[in-house]
């Protein structure tokens, strides 16, 4: 299938939405280790009621809301207000303790880069906040992947200044550019792909977890297996692993690709939000569920963002696909 610009606006929406439905759907189960596999079937297959998302989803919306209003330029100032606001307007979405903290102090006029800094004594958020709302950044057309790399950096500074925290937002931008790059239907090469995704990450720690993951998807190992060997959790440097593990193990089935993220507990709802953003960029919006899109809460809200970010052009040549 050819890159064309409806295409690729196909791929915008459908990472938007996926990521929204797999945030949604992961919920329920967070924390719970091991979730209930046929629970899981059957609030994925079978359940009509209602799919409420979390922070992942609200924080997401801020960022796409504000990369399209600023035709894919980041101010820290303005994305930093705008994250409070939302918050404020919505604190009960699922904020954990210490993003709630960050975002009540920047409302209250506080410096978002002090307060930032301030976090967990000095060291800053090491938490997946950043990676699971960057997804926006990664469907930007036409930058080289540095740019994409560079830019999710930027959008993450302002709630995390841990350096996994940073790689987090960076290797989840990527990794959905080099999906949404990607020729459907013709196989991934998840060595190629996570070779391209550890150039843009800085720590050991981060690149230590990513190179795990061909093997893992080689031997087709399983969520238990996954989770046992990068972790997840909530900080960045387990939850995205556990995520690309997901799409990597079934890159052109989102329901199978989002069950395994669930399946592997932890942390569920970010992190099959993060697989639903790669699903959706590598499958576009035609392989989203129908019962998903109509139990979505907020689908207007998220396919309109959606729709306005894929507006804002078609992609470059300064990325490759990775296979």
């Amino acid at each position: 299938m050819l890159r064309t610009e409806l295409s690729w606006s196909h791929r915008v929406r459908g990472a938007m939405v996926l990521a929204a439905c797999g945030d949604a759907l992961g919920a329920p189960f967070e924390g719970r280790e091991p979730a209930d596999p046929a629970e899981i079937d059957d609030w994925m297959h079978r359940s009509t009621q209602l799919m409420r998302f979390t922070d992942d989803t609200a924080c997401t919306l801020v960022l796409a809301d504000h990369l399209t209003r600023r035709r894919g330029i980041v101010n820290e100032d303005e994305l930093a207000d705008e994250l409070a606001r939302e918050w404020t307007r919505e604190p009960g979405r699922g904020y954990g303790q210490g993003a709630a903290q960050l975002f009540a102090d920047i409302a209250r006029g506080a410096a978002w880069r002090q307060a930032a800094a301030d976090m967990f004594d000095g060291h800053g958020s090491l938490g997946n906040g950043a990676a699971m709302r960057v997804a926006p950044v990664g469907l930007l057309p036409g930058l080289a992947l540095g740019a994409v790399a560079g830019r999710a950096r930027r959008t993450a500074m302002v709630s995390h200044q841990h350096p996994q925290a940073l790689d987090g937002a960076a290797a989840q931008a990527v990794a959905t550019a080099l999906a949404a790059l990607s020729i459907q239907d013709t196989p991934l090469d998840a060595d190629r792909m996570v070779a391209a995704i550890c150039q843009h990450v800085h720590t050991a720690e981060f690149r230590a977890a990513l190179r795990k993951l061909p093997a893992l998807v080689a031997r087709a190992a399983s969520g238990a297996d996954v989770a046992g060997e990068v972790g997840n959790g909530v900080a960045a440097v387990q939850a995205v692993p556990a995520a690309l593990a997901a799409f990597l193990r079934h890159p052109d089935d989102v329901p199978a690709a989002i069950g395994f993220a669930i399946g592997m507990g932890g942390d569920t709802d970010t992190i099959a939000s993060m697989t639903g953003a790669l699903c959706g960029a590598r499958r576009a919006e035609k392989d989203l569920p129908v019962m998903w899109g109509l139990r979505l809460e907020g689908a207007s809200r998220v396919w309109t963002a959606a729709s306005a970010l894929a507006r804002l052009g078609r992609p470059g040549a300064g990325a490759q696909p990775p296979g």
